[in-house]
């Protein structure tokens, strides 16, 4: 408790240090990669010639046929989103055949990445009907991130837009769904202030597959000439779900509950050719895991806890930036303490404290705390028709010493709607706490695990006009040490390891085209990943249960007077093999998907029903655990102007 006092102490003084420094320029007419920032507005930016960006808009949202961000997510070429637990209750997200620990997750440019494990990085405080777009960014570096952006980074960004205005909805399905929110929107002079809540849940699709969550987020901004920029953004969200078979197919009466609380503060203004940005943030996250559900599971007698973890992450950073005549010269610094505290995972520890939310008889004997200090520089030049960077950065862990990567991104424009782009980047990404130090009846962790490394290189063509557009990328990616949990079919645990060398080659195909009403939108986007290395006789959990093949077919099209329909037909091959309940070795199948929606909108109104796993087709995304059939819902939102 004591460092968890410290760790918040160190952020507020941080923070108001950081408050004397001046922040970035607004991005809307600069030609760089600011960043953290860049992937917060949809400028037309240098940097879309340097890397791959990818956005879904909130437009776009409102017409698919889906209700969670991972839902969202799986319809993006090359993006792997392997449920557990439908609607949200669990999901693991990966880019490029890397894992789901590999990905940053980003909430208005926060890095709100959780170091316990990546099966948590999607617990977030929002609602869709929150967000005003989402932007992927594949094949990043730490130049640009830091830690954790192995294989990508997402940033979701909430619509604190310049409105007033209440937004209710209420949504309603099959195995018991039941999914209520409202938001509000107001502006006054400089203010933009945003509040929303949400509540989701299900009596489950089968057997121990119920859930239920509710989410609570407020964000105020404030811009003033000469105070500059100010965001505040605070959230929660307590979730709890049925989880049959999530970790181990031996034991289908798991069960899970999690609650989460972030507060971030940025600050960002622009004097003349120079620009700084600052920010301070804090997340903490609960979680106590059940192999055995009370009031449904009998107990066995070597059974004698549950397991407890309390996670807590605080950062601080400022970015600085010059612009000159011939492009931007940025440095950045951040510092990030990774603190947990948990009944299972870390150093065995003296004191012991009460594990909060559990019986008096319960204590925490378990805690690691590790400090991170990033930082970078970078050079961007923009020459006529030419961009290029070139960037530096460095980390030092007090568990892992220091480590550095370089980077260089070069991009030619052949017209105002194309561009070609090079870049080769090096990555880094640090064990989670669940990897150096989880023990379980199927589990044992390697504290001696080392850090993953990647060397990616990429080559691509981008070309948008007269309503098409057209994305073509290849990729080549070393990997070193790359941290999977691997078993023999016959043995009973599974192991954390450091696979020597894991190379990736792959690209992406995307094709689309919009004409007005009646072809609102129609995209077919194809992605291709293959692995080097093959699991052999172990038995891969993670790194090497890649999605090889995804085919993705989108249409929307109107109908007539407001009313419309959108359709998602997805095709996934996945490599890799899985032990089932009897013990028996299975490789992955493919399948297709088929989801669909109908609405009718106006200003004011929404109204649809829409359906997923159309074709209810037999799947998985983790193998033996099956995955939800046939689903319907429907549901309405409305808006109220606040005039």
């Amino acid at each position: 408790m004591m460092l968890k006092k410290q760790t918040l102490g160190m952020i507020i003084l941080f923070l108001i240090s950081s408050t004397q420094l001046q922040a970035q320029m607004d991005t809307t007419k600069i030609h760089h990669l600011s960043e953290i920032q860049v992937i917060a507005k949809q400028p037309q930016i240098a940097s879309d010639a340097l890397r791959v960006i990818t956005t879904i808009t909130s437009k776009e949202i409102q017409a698919m046929p889906v209700q969670s961000i991972n839902e969202l997510l799986d319809y993006l070429p090359n993006v792997d989103i392997r449920t557990r637990g439908a609607n949200g209750a669990q999901a693991d997200i990966s880019i490029r055949g890397g894992t789901f620990d590999q990905v940053l997750i980003l909430l208005n440019g926060v890095n709100i990445t959780d170091p316990r494990t990546g099966h948590a990085n999607l617990d977030l405080p929002i609602d869709l009907n929150m967000i005003d777009r989402i932007e992927v960014l594949q094949g990043t570096s730490m130049n640009l991130f830091g830690l954790s952006a192995f294989s990508g980074a997402i940033n979701i960004i909430t619509n604190s837009f310049d409105k007033k205005e209440v937004k209710a909805s209420v949504t309603g399905g099959n195995f018991g769904y039941f999914a209520p929110n409202a938001g509000i929107h107001y502006t006054k002079n400089k203010w933009r202030l945003m509040g929303a809540t949400s509540y989701n849940q299900s009596t489950g699709y089968t057997y121990n597959t119920d859930y239920n969550y509710g989410n609570l987020f407020f964000q105020s901004c404030y811009s003033d000439s000469l105070l500059g920029n100010w965001n505040l953004q605070l959230g929660g969200q307590l979730k709890a779900f049925g989880s049959n078979s999530f970790y181990s197919l031996k034991y289908p009466d798991q069960y899970e509950t999690t609650k989460t609380a972030l507060i971030s503060l940025q600050w960002s203004k622009r004097l003349g050719a120079f620009g700084i940005d600052a920010q301070a943030y804090y997340r903490t996250h609960y979680d106590r895991f059940e192999l055995f559900r009370e009031d449904i599971a009998t107990f066995p007698a070597w059974y004698t806890s549950h397991n407890y973890h309390i996670t807590d992450v605080a950062g601080s950073s400022v970015k600085g930036a010059w612009f000159s005549h011939i492009g931007k010269t940025s440095i950045g610094v951040e510092l990030r303490n990774e603190h947990i505290i948990s009944n299972v995972l870390g150093d065995a520890i003296n004191t012991k404290p009460a594990i909060p939310f559990a019986p008096d008889t319960l204590y925490f004997k378990y805690a690691k705390n590790r400090l991170n200090l990033n930082y970078f520089a970078e050079q961007a030049v923009f020459i006529g028709n030419w961009s290029a960077s070139v960037g530096f950065s460095g980390n030092y862990n007090t568990m892992f010493q220091n480590n550095f990567a370089l980077g260089a991104n070069l991009g030619y424009t052949f017209t105002k709607k194309g561009n070609l782009y090079a870049n080769i980047n090096r990555s880094l990404r640090l064990p989670t706490f669940t990897d150096l130090y989880y023990k379980s009846a199927t589990q044992i962790a390697n504290p001696n695990l080392k850090p993953e490394e990647s060397l990616t290189a990429e080559l691509g063509v981008r070309w948008n006009n007269y309503g098409f557009r057209t994305n073509l990328n290849a990729y080549y990616r070393i990997g070193q040490n790359l941290i999977d949990w691997v078993k023999r079919a016959e043995e009973e645990k599974w192991q954390s390891v450091n696979h020597t060398r894991v190379d990736a080659m792959g690209g992406e195909i995307n094709l689309g085209y919009s004409y007005g009403y009646w072809l609102k939108n129609i995209e077919i986007s194809y992605a291709y990943c293959h692995l080097n290395k093959e699991a052999g006789e172990l038995l891969s959990k993670y790194a090497l249960d890649y999605l090889e093949h995804k085919l993705a077919l989108h249409l929307e099209h109107g109908i007539y007077k407001g009313f419309g329909a959108s359709w998602q037909a997805t095709y996934q091959s996945r490599n890799g093999a899985y032990s089932d309940k009897q013990g028996n070795t299975q490789t992955y199948q493919p399948f297709w998907m088929l989801d669909g929606r109908f609405f009718w909108q106006t200003e004011k109104f929404n109204i649809f029903i829409e359906c997923s796993n159309l074709l209810n087709t037999h799947y998985y995304d983790y193998g033996g655990i099956e995955q939800p059939g046939r689903w319907i819902k429907a549901g309405i939102t409305v808006n109220f102007d606040l005039q």
